[in-house]
């Protein structure tokens, strides 16, 4: 009886220290990018101005929500272009969780809202989908 009491106590306690946003998701996802026209080249960049990616459409890309360090999120820069089209830049946005909220509301408490998923970035989602509408030059 003293074992299941001490179990319970540590997964109670590992629990509260996880975090809601953190135990919910993790700090990548994968981002479908389409165009109305096939094989644009794309150039994807992050908010320092790093490639992190170079392909055509359409693909799947799996980026950071976070830029690493406390309360940074990662924004990128998509870059397309096709022979024939105007260049298209558009940008891939983060924006919060409602499991930072509502979960350490319930779950995380202050340590969830302040520390934990500031530190790993799991507090952040990234735009679901990129559509890019190219226009052909004139």
């Amino acid at each position: 009886m003293k074992k299941l009491f001490l179990f319970l106590i540590i997964g109670v306690f590992t629990a509260t220290l996880c975090s809601c946003a953190t135990i919910m998701k993790d700090d990548t996802q994968t981002i479908p990018i389409k165009a109305n026209v096939d094989k644009v080249n794309l150039k994807i960049m992050n908010k320092v101005g790093e490639t992190v990616f170079e392909g055509q459409t359409p693909t799947m890309i799996t980026l950071k929500t976070a830029a690493g360090g406390y309360f940074n999120p990662e924004k990128y820069t998509v870059i397309a272009s096709k022979k024939g089209y105007q260049t298209k830049e558009s940008l891939i946005d983060w924006h919060v969780s409602g499991w930072y909220f509502a979960g350490n509301l319930v779950i995380g408490g202050i340590l969830g809202y302040l520390i934990i998923d500031p530190l790993t970035g799991n507090m952040y989602y990234l735009d679901e989908a990129v559509n890019l509408n190219m226009t052909p030059i004139r």
